[in-house]
């Protein structure tokens, strides 16, 4: 039977090797998971004074310094033959720096162009010719909404009025689907008699063949009085404005969430696009490594599958920053060679401008979340809600009543996109650049608590796409990556992480403790210096096992 003496001697082995081997399993474990994050993480560069240009996009000297991160992607609508996964792999680089104190971020990729490169894009549309939409014009419910009666053998007539927020059909929730219309109320000769412009049938087709219709009758709440003659509309001032009609659930998501292909050819093909996704939050610790790629989910216009996210999403036409763009300069309420209307607010700094440098393009800023993809910003006139200042109405923004300042600004993030030729083909090219923070942009309003908000030394998730236009892609067909970690690298990195030091320090102190421990006399001989100079640790290792 083994002494007391060999009883000590096996538990302070037994516990020095639990101690060794508690660092080294760390430390494995660290190391492979520092392997596999680096194996999906691009580090975004500290460059001290770094400019850009965006006339040319990734020609920039500190770019050359920056290595590229091969990004593989994969089809979003994975079927036989399908449009979707023409691309590949696409190339990122990042990098940021300071300017006048405010610290930007820039994102540059690269991708070999698959088909035409489409500077003249058209119009998406479905294999049997319809246009695809995930809905009509989106508004807010309220009083702008407004039902076109009409009879189907006689189209040249129809009574109009205001629809309950109840009866507004609408995607998602809050959001009507609307067709823009505009009321005429003229006086000939003391008679007074009203036209609707602009109206249209259940499939989208224009109501009368285009041509104006006569209204029979009126009665239209705006905003809170309730109009119920033509000679009131006019004396009220609303002549010419444009209201919104109730489009019959006309491209509903699900109408097109059976398509596998859009229709294209040779000469008829949509624009190409860049997207990098933010992730922002509201999703399981490791939905990133089970969910692997953004999931949008079918049958609706865009909606994440967890959590929320902002995407900058920038087309080759109508966004990009050139002039063979047939939609140049783009959907905005600014143009660019003209002063902009809006003013950021003093507690946003930005001295570059962003949004407003020249030879640059605009991005559509977006939200998405479990219920849609929306815009960020004051534009109502586009084919996704917007999320916006509550206190100006899509009514006073269409007729030019609204101050157009007020509104979130959605040109917060500049681009630059060229096509650029080289010996192993064509490749499209574009630049993002923002500051690291929105806070204050709206005024207050709350357009940050929708974007990423970025600091030195954090770790973001953020997934890439790729539609290539001139091959068919567009819309839910395009290339997706899985999401990747984007580290941000201070611009001090000189400091030391804890592991290091845990390793370190246990790979020196384990011995030490063994051979005090085994050498009794050591211990006894040598136990006040021990404690009260050289090793403080032991000094509250004693202590512990005193009180104990």
């Amino acid at each position: 039977m083994p002494n007391g003496n060999n009883i000590t001697t096996l538990l302070i082995l037994a516990f020095v090797f639990m101690v060794a081997l508690v660092g080294v399993a760390y430390g494995i474990d660290f190391v492979l998971n520092s392997a596999s994050a680096a194996a999906n993480t691009i580090t975004a560069y500290y460059v001290p004074n770094a400019q850009i240009d965006e006339a040319t996009p990734g020609q920039e000297l500190f770019w050359q310094s920056i290595p590229w991160t091969t990004v593989p992607l994969e089809p979003t609508v994975p079927v036989p033959n399908g449009i979707s996964g023409q691309t590949q792999e696409v190339y990122i680089k990042a990098a940021w720096t300071y300017i006048d104190g405010v610290p930007y971020i820039f994102i540059l990729m690269r991708s070999p162009v698959v088909g035409q490169p489409s500077w003249l894009a058209c119009p998406e549309l479905t294999p049997n010719g319809q246009i695809w939409e995930p809905f009509g014009n989106p508004e807010p419910v309220g009083w702008w909404v407004v039902n076109v009666s009409y009879k189907v053998d006689n189209q040249s007539v129809a009574s109009v009025y205001t629809l309950p927020d109840s009866e507004q059909i609408g995607y998602p929730p809050g959001q009507a689907l609307t067709n823009p219309i505009t009321i005429y109320v003229y006086n000939v000769s003391g008679k007074i008699y009203g036209q609707i412009v602009g109206a249209i049938d259940p499939n989208g087709n224009p109501l009368n063949n285009g041509n104006p219709i006569n209204i029979t009758s009126i009665n239209l709440n705006y905003n809170g009085t309730q109009i119920t003659s033509l000679s009131q509309f006019l004396a009220m001032g609303l002549n010419g404005t444009t209201w919104f009609q109730d489009t019959y659930n006309l491209f509903y998501p699900e109408d097109t969430a059976g398509y596998v292909s859009l229709f294209s050819n040779s000469s008829y093909y949509y624009p190409d696009r860049f997207a990098i996704m933010w992730l922002l939050g509201g999703v399981p610790k490791d939905w990133t490594q089970v969910a692997y790629t953004p999931h949008m989910i079918p049958g609706t216009s865009g909606a994440l599958s967890a959590g929320q996210a902002e995407i900058w999403f920038l087309n080759s036409n109508p966004r990009a920053n050139n002039t063979q763009d047939s939609g140049y300069p783009g959907p905005t309420f600014f143009n660019r060679t003209s002063p902009p209307p809006y003013i950021h607010y003093p507690q946003y700094k930005d001295p570059l401008n962003l949004g407003y440098l020249p030879n640059q393009g605009l991005i559509a800023d977006l939200f998405t979340n479990g219920s849609s993809i929306y815009y960020i910003g004051g534009n109502y006139q586009a084919s996704f809600p917007s999320i916006d200042n509550p206190h100006i109405t899509p009514w006073a923004v269409w007729n030019g009543k609204a101050n157009l300042s007020l509104l979130w600004d959605p040109a917060v993030v500049a681009t630059g996109f060229q096509f650029v030729n080289t010996p192993t083909g064509t490749y499209m090219i574009a630049e993002f650049a923002r500051t690291f923070s929105t806070v204050g942009v709206s005024g207050g309003q709350g357009e940050s608590h929708y974007q990423i908000q970025l600091q030195p030394g954090h770790t973001y998730y953020v997934a890439f796409a790729v539609f290539q236009g001139g091959a068919g892609e567009s819309v839910d067909f395009k290339s997706i990556s899985f999401w990747w970690r984007l580290y941000i690298q201070p611009d001090n990195a000189n400091s030391m992480t804890f592991l290091p030091l845990f390793l370190i320090s246990n790979a020196i102190s384990a011995p030490i403790v063994a051979l005090l421990l085994l050498n009794r006399k050591v211990i006894h001989n040598n136990i006040k210096v021990i404690i009260n100079v050289k090793y403080p640790f032991i000094k509250m290792l004693r202590l512990i096992k005193n009180g104990s």
